[in-house]
């Protein structure tokens, strides 16, 4: 037998047996291989196992707890418990979603993720709208998919040429200007800048939906989209809990804006705000305000009057109170030596010689240009990201909102640029309500596009499994093809479930930064949270009990101050 037999009968054997092994041999590797891995996945997401452990926490390890604002629970509660409290009374409130019939697929998902994790319990009826009339397909599809009877279900069409029309859209001259700013917008690579329907939808979004007939009667809404996933169940009422604590307006994303996107609108909303305050005496800015903008001023200055003034010559040069004593020492100097003949006939010298420098170099000096800097701020562009919002609809309906969105439109900010809703809602309530009024839902997991924010289950109160309806577990519960939970792989969830059980005796019962109910939060994700560093901070450091608003300083007072050091100096000359 030569060698080349010999070696064809070996792979022929080697092949023969391969091909022996069962299938149910195999479905057993390949899981065992599938738990390893998800294993390995989970230490890395539950930090068992931290390889990039940095002396900073990350935004998601921090708690958010203060008398301003925390989460209305940590854990999860039984509902029927907490449905029985006498107390308790179901708001007049609705889900409200904007979409198109071809979209009836993700809009199944989103409501099977909703039913499950919270309106199978609570039952808030739910509104539709479409530029054109829903097809018999989404309405039943969508009347199969969720819990709540048929007459709480509405699917309504837009006033088109109200609330989907730009002004003016339909002569040929506007309809061509409108054409060449989104050709413009597209060009320079803007995100949907192209997109008229988007556009439409952030004009509506903007200052339409509070007044459509179908959500008139109606006190709060929370918006959804196609598309969306819900990682942890929400077991209480979250409209009666804004309620009893006088909250207006809750978000679960807080994101930083594209700048070119909207490189008017903050102009435009300062603009505005001037105008509205020299008309109504008693407004005033909301402190909620101080969460979006980065403050340069420092100086108190009057601004009432039009007169340039030393001091607002001043203001131009110090954005930062670094910058207070030094560009003060030298307006000193220049003033002295523009005043003093001894600056003159004592250049020989070298303090002189100095100073007079200085002071030339002050004159010609130019302060910093920034790109939106307006009345000493500039936005700092973080925004509520206005795909999930559960607010009240008195915000939008209020006199100074219509105002504002009346005065942006006029401005065709919605066709020049990409104003987007969540940047002009983010504007309209800041100028409007305080810090108190907002409230983060740091516990309820949501997904959308390419976002993803989950929080940590409390150890101690993280997971309860409260009872389905029977109905609903018969009708809808099998039939779901996004399902939540409880139908993933039998070994993923023995492995999850094991992990749980760690976790439960680990040290991580703050509560304050554990605060989910069941979440099952994606094995790998990028917590937008710690993404959106920058804006997450912020949002930590105003709503912190310690958090103290800059004081501006009085420029005369400095003045005379660092006038009176530098006379003294003088004389010790």
């Amino acid at each position: 037998m030569t060698s080349e037999t010999k070696i064809r009968k070996t792979l022929l054997k080697w092949s023969f047996k391969s091909h022996n092994f069962s299938k149910r041999k195999f479905k057993v590797i390949f899981r065992l291989l599938l738990s390893v891995s998800l294993l390995l996945l989970l230490c890395v997401y539950f930090k068992i196992v931290d390889f990039s452990k940095t002396e900073e926490p990350l935004s998601s390890e921090l708690p958010y707890f203060s008398k301003k604002d925390s989460p209305f629970y940590s854990g999860c509660n039984n509902i029927q418990e907490y449905l029985s409290q006498p107390e308790y009374q179901k708001q007049n409130a609705t889900f409200i979603m904007l979409t198109r019939n071809k979209e009836v697929n993700d809009v199944v998902k989103t409501l099977e993720n909703i039913e499950i994790r919270f309106n199978q319990w609570f039952q808030y009826p739910y509104v539709f709208l479409n530029d054109e009339a829903f097809d018999e397909t989404f309405r039943s599809k969508v009347l199969k998919t969720v819990s709540v009877p048929k007459n709480m279900v509405k699917f309504e069409t837009l006033d088109v040429k109200k609330e989907w029309t730009f002004q003016d859209e339909n002569s040929s001259k506007t309809s061509e200007k409108i054409d060449i700013f989104l050709k413009d917008q597209e060009d320079r690579g803007l995100l949907y800048g192209g997109m008229k329907s988007y556009h439409k939808m952030c004009r509506f979004y903007s200052g339409f939906f509070q007044d459509h007939k179908a959500l008139e009667n109606f006190d709060y809404y929370w918006r959804i989209e196609p598309d969306v996933n819900f990682f942890c169940d929400l077991t209480y009422d979250p409209f009666y809990e804004m309620n009893k604590s006088g909250k207006k307006y809750g978000f679960t994303v807080f994101i930083s804006e594209l700048y070119w996107t909207i490189p008017s609108l903050f102009r435009y909303t300062k603009t505005f705000i001037n105008n509205y305050a020299k008309q109504n005496s008693s407004f005033k800015l909301g402190t909620l305000w101080n969460l979006f903008i980065k403050d340069f001023k420092v100086l108190d200055i009057d601004y009432s009057t039009r007169d340039m003034t030393d001091t607002k010559l001043l203001d131009k040069f110090i954005n930062s109170e670094g910058d207070l004593n030094r560009e003060i020492s030298r307006f000193v100097e220049m003033k002295h030596f523009l005043k003093n003949k001894m600056a003159v006939t004592n250049l020989k010298e070298n303090g002189y010689k100095k100073g007079y420098v200085e002071s030339v170099k002050f004159a010609k000096k130019l302060p910093q240009i920034y790109d939106d800097k307006f009345f000493n701020e500039e936005f700092n562009l973080c925004h509520f990201w206005s795909n999930f919002e559960i607010a009240s609809f008195d915000v939008f309906r209020s006199p100074i909102y219509r105002e504002y969105f009346s005065f942006l439109d006029k401005k065709m900010g919605f066709v020049k640029e990409r104003f987007g809703d969540a940047a002009v809602h983010t504007l309209g309530v800041a100028m409007m309500l305080n810090l108190e009024d907002i409230h983060y839902f740091r516990d309820i997991g949501y997904s959308h596009s390419s976002l993803t924010h989950c929080v940590k289950n409390n150890p101690n109160s993280g997971y309860f499994e409260n009872k389905v309806d029977e109905a609903f577990l018969n009708e809808k519960w099998s039939n779901y093809k996004h399902h939540p939970y409880s139908r993933k792989d039998k070994y993923q969830n023995k492995i999850r479930e094991s992990f749980k059980k760690i976790l439960s005796k680990a040290d991580l019962a703050n509560e304050h930064v554990n605060v989910g109910c069941n979440c099952n939060c994606p094995v790998w994700y990028n917590e937008v949270e710690n993404a959106s560093n920058i804006c997450s901070a912020k949002l930590f450091e105003v709503m912190h009990d310690d958090y103290v608003p800059k004081k501006v300083i009085n420029p005369e007072k400095v003045i005379n101050k660092i006038a009176d050091e530098y006379q003294s100096l003088l004389k010790d000359v």
